[in-house]
């Protein structure tokens, strides 16, 4: 009997050891992963992006879109896409049936490539981009612009930051990376509220990836695909500010709804695996394009149906 509480105790020891080690383990982990990254940068090194920069970092964009500006600078068409992931050939069809619309510009919700690697931005997507030249692409970054070090490395050669703002005409155009830890911080919170309250704009259009969690259809059945921290101070923003259109990706296909009078789109579906909980009309490939005019704002989805493209006005 004696013997017999000995090998239970010393069983007791055994498994609480165990549980104190897989603990430390699990504790550890997230911690080895990133220090694990940091030291296998394996990508192509970033000086082989730097030539992209001359025409598509976010300044040079600025100009080429301004020289695109017809002389009726308040009567214009832009597009919208997102997710197009390194997925070329449905990318391809996409932006390229986008640049058939003749925009000014394109405004891209982010997840441009698949990983964040050199190798991906110079293979993937600046073929992209050549290939609808000279319509100038602008991109929020996504997730997948994260890179190897998740520091946006790759990305922000390129395009020389992850925030910008711009007017064109009586428009104004502001995006932002929500896809870093805090997703929605109070940083880029601060930096739309900033750069919507400057005057001279009429019509204020907001750019990012992961959308807040209260838009409809932003939340796969695992409730983990929107942002809740700050979404409420956020609308709030977009609300004062009179804020026309916000558009994102993250979730591959369409949806779009109106909540306090500004718009909310999801048009992720720009090349990436198509999601299933958007329904026959929101599992698709599309892109959405606006047409600006002294009278307002309309605007079109194009969707990819049954391997054909059909337009469609939002309302």
């Amino acid at each position: 009997m004696r013997q017999q509480r000995k090998s239970v105790k010393v069983m007791k020891k055994k498994v609480l050891k165990g549980v104190a080690v897989l603990a430390l383990v699990l504790a550890a982990a997230p911690v080895g992963y990133l220090v694990y990254g940091a030291v296998t940068y394996t990508e192509e090194p970033l000086h082989r992006l730097e030539q992209f920069a001359e025409t598509e970092h976010y300044d040079q964009l600025v100009e080429r879109i301004r020289e695109r500006m017809p002389e009726d600078s308040d009567s214009f068409t832009f597009v919208a896409v997102g997710d197009t992931q390194s997925n070329y050939a449905v990318a391809s069809r996409v932006l390229n049936r986008a640049a058939a619309e003749d925009p000014v510009f394109m405004l891209h919700a982010g997840d441009i490539v698949r990983r964040g690697r050199v190798e991906e931005f110079r293979a993937y997507h600046m073929r992209l981009v050549e290939e609808v030249a000279p319509i100038p692409v602008v991109p929020a970054p996504g997730n997948h612009e994260r890179g190897p070090n998740y520091d946006y490395a790759a990305f922000r050669t390129i395009y020389g930051d992850e925030r910008f703002s711009f007017d064109v005409g009586n428009s104004r155009f502001v995006g932002v990376n929500n896809t870093d830890h805090f997703r929605m911080s109070g940083s880029d919170v601060r930096f739309l509220e900033e750069e919507l309250s400057k005057p001279g704009a009429e019509h204020k259009f907001v750019v990012f990836h992961i959308p807040p969690r209260f838009v409809e259809k932003a939340v796969e059945a695992d409730d983990t695909r929107g942002f809740v921290w700050n979404a409420r101070r956020f609308h709030d923003v977009m609300v004062e500010q009179e804020v026309e259109h916000v558009f994102m990706g993250h979730v591959h296909g369409f949806a779009t709804t109106t909540i306090d009078g500004v718009r909310y789109t999801i048009s992720g579906g720009g090349g990436g695996t198509l999601t299933t909980v958007l329904g026959p009309l929101g599992n698709v490939h599309n892109y959405v394009v606006a047409h600006v005019s002294p009278d307002g704002v309309e605007y079109e989805v194009m969707r990819i149906l049954d391997d054909e493209w059909h337009r469609n006005p939002i309302k």
